[in-house]
């Protein structure tokens, strides 16, 4: 039971991660494109209204994606409640790689957005 627990734990820390940024970047995004804080990307850095689109936009994602992902690492989790740790730890590595390749598909998804959204020089279309 206790290792199910701290699988459950460990498999909540990227949505509630993705939750918290995402509330983050669209209350109170980073103000000046920086390269400390922020959705750093070519497209996004290159100007304001790319880099104030793109935390807008990878905000709502992420907190779209982070409430999904959170009910479904929960459901997922109750499937192998009270089984073996190897069949706890095997399905919980698969939740986590799951989540992280949902991760790179956000990112990817907000690069094709700022794509659609900006010419190579940042203007908008």
């Amino acid at each position: 039971m206790w290792f199910w627990i701290f699988m459950l734990v460990n498999n909540l820390i990227l949505p509630v991660l993705m939750l918290a940024f995402g509330k983050l970047f669209q209350t109170k995004p980073p103000k000046a494109i920086n390269s400390i804080y922020g959705y750093r990307t070519k497209m996004s850095s290159l100007n304001q209204d790319t880099w104030n689109y793109a935390h807008l936009y990878f905000g709502k994602l992420w907190m779209r994606m982070g409430i999904g992902m959170l009910a479904i690492t929960v459901l997922s989790m109750l499937v192998v409640y009270g089984k073996d740790e190897n069949a706890v730890g095997l399905f919980g590595g698969i939740v986590i790689s799951i989540q992280v390749l949902l991760l790179f598909l956000s990112i990817a998804r907000t690069e094709w957005e700022l794509r659609r959204r900006f010419d190579a020089y940042g203007d908008r279309k």
